[in-house]
This record gives C-alpha cells, sequence and structure tokens, in this order.
C-alpha cells in the first residue's frame, strides 16, 4: 500500500508542477526568459511525476515503458532547462548559447534513445504497482546515462560559482548561492539509484522525482523573492499609489470606497473604515451616480465635474475602469483633479 501512496503524491506534484509553471507563466509577464524557464522547469517536473506515478499505475507491463520514457525524459529536460537559465544570466553569447544548448540537447536525444528504451529495464508488476529494475542492465548504458547527468551537474556547479562571483548585492549572491545549494538535494536523492538498497528496489523512481519536483518548487520560490527586486510597473506600483500628490479612491462596482491613497485621504477628509461612498465624498446627484456606475459597468472612462463635500471645491472626477482576466470590470479608478 505504501507503494500506491508514494505514487499518488508523484501524481499530486505533477498536478501542482503544470498548475504553477502556467500560473507563473501568465501572472509574472514582465520577467522576460525567466517566466518561460519557470515553465520549462516545471513542465519537466510534470513529465517526470506524472510518467513514473503514471507508470505505477498501469497493471500491463507491456505499456510500462511509454511513462517511464516521459519521466526519464524530463529528468534529461530538466537538467537542460536549468543549463539554459544559467547560460542566460551569466550573459553567454548567443551563438555560444546557441551552440553549446544544441550540443546538450543532441546529447540529450541520444541518452533518451539509448537509455529510455524497453529492454534497458526489467518492468516487474508487484501486487498493487509496477516498478523498474536495472539489476541486469548493461554497465556500460548505466555509464552513459551518468557520464550525461554528471557532466551537466559539474557545467551548472562551475557555471554557478562564476554566476555567484560576478554579483555585488548580498541578496543576488544570496539568490544565487541558494540555487546551487538546492540542486545538491537532487544529487543526494540521486545516491539511492546507485546504492543497493531495499527502498531503491520498491520505489526506483521515488526518491529523485520527489527531489527533483522540490528542487523545482525551491526554484519558484526564490524566484518569486528575486523578482521582488526587480524593477517592474507590478513592484513599484504600490509605492508611486501611495506617493503621488494627487487624490486617487478605488470605488467597487457599486460605488464604494475600497482603497484610497494618502493624498485623498487628507485632501476629502477620509477616515480608514468609514463606509464611503461616490455621493458620501462627492456632491453627485443619483442620477449623475447611476449614470457614471452605468458607464464603468460597460466599460468606459468617464469625466465629470463635481464638488468635494469635506470642503465644497470644485473638482473633475476621471475614472478609469479596471478589468479583469474575462475582462470584465471590476473596480473603478477615480483621479481627483482640481478645477
Amino acid at each position: 500500500m505504501l507503494g500506491i501512496f508514494l505514487n499518488l503524491i508523484l501524481i499530486a506534484l505533477a498536478t501542482l508542477s503544470l498548475a504553477t509553471g502556467i500560473s507563473f507563466f501568465i501572472q509574472e509577464r514582465d520577467s522576460g526568459y525567466l517566466r518561460v524557464h519557470i515553465l520549462l522547469f516545471n513542465l519537466a517536473v510534470f513529465c517526470i511525476c506524472a510518467g513514473y506515478g503514471l507508470m505505477a499505475f498501469i497493471p500491463d507491463i507491456r505499456y510500462a515503458p511509454i511513462p517511464r520514457l516521459i519521466g526519464f525524459a524530463g529528468i534529461d529536460f530538466f537538467l537542460l532547462a536549468e543549463l539554459s537559465f544559467v547560460f542566460r544570466e551569466l550573459n553567454v553569447r548567443y551563438n555560444w548559447y546557441l551552440l553549446g544548448m544544441g550540443f546538450f540537447i543532441a546529447w540529450a536525444l541520444l541518452d533518451i534513445v539509448i537509455f529510455g528504451r524497453p529492454s534497458v529495464v526489467e518492468f516487474i508488476r508487484l501486487e498493487y504497482y509496477t516498478i523498474y529494475s536495472h539489476d541486469n542492465m548493461d554497465e556500460r548504458l548505466h555509464a552513459f546515462h551518468y557520464i550525461f547527468v554528471s557532466v551537466i551537474g559539474l557545467i551548472l556547479f562551475v557555471h554557478g560559482v562564476l554566476w555567484f562571483k560576478t554579483k555585488t548585492l548580498k541578496r543576488d549572491k544570496r539568490f544565487v548561492l541558494e540555487l546551487i545549494l538546492s540542486n545538491f538535494i537532487i544529487l543526494f536523492a540521486s545516491i539511492t539509484d546507485i546504492v543497493n538498497a531495499d527502498f531503491t528496489h520498491k520505489f526506483p523512481s521515488f526518491s529523485y522525482s520527489s527531489a527533483i519536483a522540490f528542487t523545482n518548487f525551491s526554484l519558484w520560490f526564490f524566484f518569486k523573492q528575486h523578482i521582488v527586486f526587480n524593477p517592474t510597473v507590478k513592484n513599484v506600483s504600490k509605492e508611486v499609489f501611495y506617493s503621488i500628490d494627487v487624490p486617487v479612491l478605488i470605488f467597487d462596482m457599486e460605488g464604494k470606497v475600497k482603497l484610497f491613497n494618502p493624498c485623498a485621504q487628507k485632501t476629502l477628509r477620509l477616515q480608514e473604515g468609514a463606509d464611503a461612498n461616490l455621493r458620501s465624498v462627492f456632491t453627485l446627484s443619483d442620477v449623475e451616480t447611476l449614470i457614471l456606475l452605468n458607464h464603468s459597468k460597460q466599460g468606459n472612462e468617464t469625466k465629470l465635474a463635481s464638488r468635494i463635500k469635506a470642503d465644497d471645491k470644485e473638482c473633475q472626477l476621471c475614472c478609469s475602469i479596471k478589468k479583469d482576466n474575462l475582462n470584465e470590470p471590476f473596480c473603478i479608478i477615480c483621479t481627483v483633479l482640481p478645477r
């Protein structure tokens, strides 16, 4: 029963990785090639965990090589994605980048063709799940695969150290160091694949599959922390909102105040936690309020002359609409300008 439980964990990790990669790619549009590599990392982990997890639940061992090949290819894919990311971060010349990645992609394809063949391992159906064994495998094939992994691992480590040395800020150095150390988790988990242990025979793919998934989520966490310090509209918009010397209010689609900046609080004399709305802040009639809200619900921007109730000064309300992912308006951004 433990085998079923562990492989269900792999399926769950595969699902979570796919959702994480897609959501990051959609949300972090200002992250450049970082969002692409996060997507690649998570797609690789999806292949690894889903492949080996599904292999365990296939009752007919004749079909087990297919998901095993997907999982195995995902491992090489993950290493290539890491190599590509490090090369990009080191600003390797584009020609050298293409040449290096082309060479290792060709090597990875050869590794997949040779080591991913059904005849390389022996598939065994236990009482509840399917496993594979490479006890009778040709040692030369095993050596070929581990040479490939070792070479990429060494290149990642060396270039990681070079990357670390190029950084001057403490937060950047810490970021690179965390990435380097996270990869040692995969190294330690792969030891069980070499050592002739009882756990390895019963669950041959769980240790390194879960380790790569853990490393992937660590990378995702480190990247999320790192991009906070990249100057983008998303990162600085909060500071701009609170520092701008113009009253700005955020209304919901019913006209209730949800958020305001310090300038609006001072100028309009708003109180935190007060149940304010368009009519309690400005001298708007029922008809004017209804027109503004109807225009907003239709997604139209509106300019309207009014007065501030707090001091009876004339103003102009410039209202723009913020829409959700389904292109439906969900709030009104109101800038209050003097007249």
